[in-house]
Order: structure tokens, then sequence, then C-alpha cells
């Protein structure tokens, strides 16, 4: 996950806009007259007095985890709206030791005061007590949070032990299935349609996978195993017992369908973006809007999106609920300011901005707020992004903070399983494998 996140995406994301505003000319409050002001404020000058906390001038510092975001998204989302809003508050993200993880920076006590974190890496963060619950300051600031989509603050409250609400989401993740219509016209096919199913899509990829006038062309594309198993809500590792979970019924389903669609002659594993390429027909994947909107502006229009496939009992699903989340550290010496940063970011207005000219998916429930998905694009007009938001992320348990090893272990396996290995026997070995690994971290 991680990995095709960086890799794909310039994956943004937002800070605007808060519930109350501080104007240039509010000064420490005073009973004297405009004569006196400026004498003290002279002489407070000349003698060091310090600013106001209120209008003291606080840099705050956001590292994005298992997220992308560019520097120019950054700036549009974050930067600019909370120094519009606050002037003496400065967004900027943290720029750490390359390649230094949690534990480095924490040693260093070198850390950020706000994470942009995946819901899904939160217990790693959790394990070195990065996290805080963040609701006096949340009342304090008067943020409503019936605003947020309810099956996100649960999934953000899921991660701690006692309900506790470590952050707000900023977005959320997608997914579509995108199709090039040009391939299928060479091939004479039809288009694939909203409400289909995996054994449907695959039978479809089966048609327009094959070689025409010397190029190869792929059918279907799942991006990978785990985004594929995403609408069954399941890991491989049970966060409650840190034992193994993937010798089950939904994993062998998992590991079905994927098998299915890579035994396609010509549509092997390794064309997982063969779509970007021009030489992919499908792609089952997140939100790749932004790199579609690069490939139009250069004069690829000729692709569409419907709704992703589904699993049967879990029609209307996309993936699980896969959101960033920002949150303050309990180090960051400022939880106020960055209180006061995130109400501006998770506003209407900056999650508005947002959806239209970034095109990610507001945690908001407002219908104009998410409505606006891809407003200011020409290039998502006649689109079928209706077709997209017919389904909702199902529920997303708990990951491990072991989630890492136990997907490189079903990968592993799945590989092996695609190379002729019995699926029952690959499952069992992944479940030992992964129990043996989980043993040996935690002793």
């Amino acid at each position: 996950m991680k990995k095709t996140l960086s890799i794909l995406l310039i994956m943004m994301f937002l800070i605007l806009t808060a519930c109350s505003s501080t104007d240039d000319s509010k000064q420490p409050s005073s009973n004297t007259n405009d004569k006196e002001q400026t004498d003290d404020k002279d002489a407070g000058t000349e003698k060091g007095t310090e600013p106001a906390e209120e209008t003291k001038p606080v840099t705050l510092t956001v590292m994005p985890m298992s997220v992308g975001i560019s520097e120019e998204d950054f700036k549009l989302l974050f930067t600019d709206p909370v120094k519009a809003k606050y002037p003496n508050i400065t967004v900027e993200l943290f720029k750490g030791p390359e390649g230094a993880g949690l534990e480095e920076l924490i040693a260093a006590k070198n850390t950020p005061d706000m994470m942009l974190i995946w819901n899904g890496a939160m217990p790693s963060a959790k394990q070195y007590e990065m996290f805080q619950d963040i609701t006096p300051y949340i009342e304090a600031e008067g943020v409503d949070i019936n605003r947020f989509e309810p099956v996100v603050l649960e999934t953000i409250r899921n991660v701690s032990d006692n309900g506790e609400l470590y952050g707000l989401p900023f977005a959320m993740q997608l997914n579509a299935l995108y199709y090039n219509k040009e391939i299928f016209d060479k091939f004479g096919v039809s288009y694939p349609t909203d409400g289909m199913t995996w054994e449907q899509v695959t039978d479809l990829a089966k048609k327009v996978t094959g070689k025409i006038d010397g190029t190869q062309f792929s059918g279907l594309s799942p991006e990978h195993l785990e985004r594929l198993s995403f609408p069954l809500s399941i890991v491989t590792i049970d966060a409650k017992t840190n034992k193994a979970s993937i010798n089950n019924d939904q994993w062998k389903l998992a590991f079905e369908t994927a098998y299915n669609i890579y035994k396609i002659p010509g549509n092997e594993k390794d064309k997982a973006w063969a779509f970007l390429d021009k030489t992919g027909a499908m792609v089952a994947a997140m939100n790749i809007f932004p790199n579609l909107m690069q490939m139009s502006a250069e004069g690829f229009t000729n692709w569409d999106v419907v709704q992703y496939p589904s699993f049967p009992g879990h029609e209307n699903t996309y993936g699980m609920v896969d959101a960033h989340i920002l949150t303050i550290n309990s180090t960051s010496e400022h939880p106020e300011e960055a209180m006061k940063a995130i109400s501006v970011i998770t506003s209407d207005e900056v999650q508005k901005l947002s959806a239209s000219k970034t095109m990610r998916v507001t945690a908001l429930t407002s219908p104009e707020v998410q409505n606006a998905f891809g407003a200011d694009n020409p290039h998502m007009k006649g689109k079928n992004i209706a077709g997209v938001f017919k389904s909702k992320p199902a529920p997303a348990p708990v990951f491990s903070p072991f989630n890492g090893d136990g997907m490189g272990i079903a990968n592993q396996k799945f590989d092996e399983y695609l190379a002729g290995k019995d699926l029952n026997t690959a499952l069992r070995e992944a479940e030992e494998e992964i129990n043996k690994v989980l043993a040996e971290k935690q002793q």
C-alpha cells in the first residue's frame, strides 16, 4: 500500500479556514487612550516585551506518513488558508533527516507538531506514544465533529484503547474502475458499466487482452492483492490477538479473484500500471484522477470510469475506510495552534477547494462539498464521476503494527500460488509464517 501510494499519486491533502478569526488590527486589550497605547507599545518594544500569546508567531510542522502530498498542494490547502485565517501561524512540511523513522526522530527529540497519516499506519505510530486525544482542543475551538462521516470517526477511535479521538480526517481514498475507450474500440468490445462484479470484469478483460498491430494490450489490473481485498474488510493479522488471520474463506476469495485475473494469457502481474502507459484496458484502483488530468492535458482524453467491481454480498462497496488523518502529536508545544490549523484545513471552504482543485475525496457529509469533486477541472467534464460514488467504503478493521510483515508474507505466498502451489497449502503456510514472525517480534 505505502509503495503504491508513493509511486502513483502526488498524494495531496489540505489544511484551511477555521472557526474563529484573527484580525491584523487586533491588539492586547488596554483601558488607555490611543496615545497611551502607542507610547506603551513603543516602551514595551524597547524593553523587549513579548507579543501577546494570541499573536505570537508560531510555526507548525506536519509530517506525512504513508500519505503523499505535493509541496504545491500543501501550500494550497495547508499553508495559505491557515495563514489567511491566522497570520501568526505558519504551517510547513516537516523536513527531518533523510530516512529517519519515528523512533530515530523521537530519540533525537526532533518530532513534528502534527502528522498527516493513513489510518492503517496509525497503530505503528501509536507504539511510540505519538498521539493524544484531541477532544479537549476540538471543544475549545468549537469544531463540530458531526460534520464528518461517522464511519471515519469510528475508524480513528478504534485505533485507541478507550475510544479517544486522535485526529480528524483531511481526506479519504476512493476506488474505481478506469478504462481506456481506445483499446475497447480496437477489440470491438462494449465498455464496462456500473454495478459489475469481479467475475464479470474478469470475463470482460479476456476480450480486450491480446496483440494488435504488434502491441500487446492487457485487459485488467486490480492494482495489487491488498487493494483487491479491502472491500472484504480483512487483514492478515488480528490486531486484538496479534495472531495471523489469513487461512480463511475471505482471503481464499481474494487469492482466487486475483489469480483468475493474472492467469489471463497476456495479462500478467507485472502489468499493474499498463493503463497509465495506455496499453492496459482497465485498472481497478485508488484515486488516479490527478494522473489522468496530466495525461488529458497531454492529449489522452478517451478514457472514462465506472463503479468499482464488487464481491458477492458486498455490492456498492469500494475499498475500506482509507483516510488521511491530521493528528496533534503529544510532543507538540503548540497544540492549541495546531487545532486552529486543523479547523481551517477541515472547514467546508478548504475541503471544497481540495475536492474541486486537487480531486481529493472529503470526509465531510456536506453534499455541496462532496459534489465539488473535480468541478474545476475541464478534463472531468462528461466523465461518469457519479458512478464512482455509487459505492461507499467498507468499515476498516484495526491494523496491527505488524501489518506490513503480514502482507509481505501474503504477497509471497500468492506468488507461489500463482506459480502452481495449491491454494490451501499457500494459505496454511502464510498463517504459519506470519505467526512465526509475530512470535519473534514480540519476544
